[in-house]
């Protein structure tokens, strides 16, 4: 696999595309977790550190795991650049270095479509989960038109898009009950066309709210919320 460039994944967020799309997850993300000030909270596969700082910003202790340096290094400068306390901490998912029922929430966005053992991620991230514990997954939706774009678009031009396992709402919640998590919520966003243009864009949210009650299972960026029994 090529190593992550973090300037480089950073720098779709400063897109007008990117920053659209960045609120709108985050406003579905964290409108269903409801994080509470004081709570620890895991963001495993961190990345440069974009759920890790929300994280922080809304008062959870925060620990971010990822298994690539250079993205670690640079989410470590954003947090201190932030004035945020993050414990950064290169970690493989498939071996979390925390104890049993450590956390209250865990988070990850995007992580289990890169990881091919997706059961064993889901597991270890149930086992540092305290009982009762909230988990929050994102992944790229399988059901969306978005995936059929990227696909195509991954046979002409080499983009991350290659690499991502695209998961459908149906799957996640399999994979969810059988790492023995109690599925609550699977909620989809991101129903407009992909289109990196700010005059189109001025359009998302009308778009988000007709696409979210017509085809409610098929916007781009599906999120579930579960909790450890």
């Amino acid at each position: 696999m090529k190593s992550w460039n973090p300037q480089a994944y950073d720098a779709w967020y400063e897109t007008p595309l990117g920053k659209t799309s960045d609120r709108i997850e985050k406003d579905l993300i964290f409108s269903t977790a409801a994080i509470k000030k004081g709570e620890r909270a895991l963001d495993a596969g961190c990345g440069t550190g974009i759920y890790s700082i929300e994280l922080a910003k809304r008062g959870a202790a925060t620990t971010g795991t990822d298994s690539s340096e250079d993205m670690l290094v640079w989410a470590r400068a954003k947090a201190r650049k932030e004035g945020l306390t993050i414990d950064f901490v290169s970690a493989d998912a498939l071996m979390l270095p925390f104890p049993d029922d450590y956390f209250d929430l865990v988070l990850s966005a995007g992580m289990l479509c890169f990881i091919k053992e997706r059961g064993k991620a889901l597991q270890e991230m149930l086992r540092v989960l305290k009982p009762g514990g909230k988990l929050i997954i994102g992944v790229l939706n399988k059901q969306s038109p978005w995936a059929l774009f990227r696909r195509i678009k991954g046979l002409f031009k080499d983009t991350i898009y290659n690499r991502v396992g695209f998961i459908s709402p149906p799957e996640l919640e399999l994979s969810l009950q059988r790492a023995g998590f109690d599925v609550k919520e699977l909620r989809t966003c991101l129903f407009f066309f992909p289109i990196n243009c700010r005059m189109y864009l001025k359009f998302a949210m009308p778009l988000e709210k007709l696409g979210s009650r017509a085809t409610p299972r098929m916007g781009a960026f599906l999120a579930a919320l579960a909790t450890k029994p």
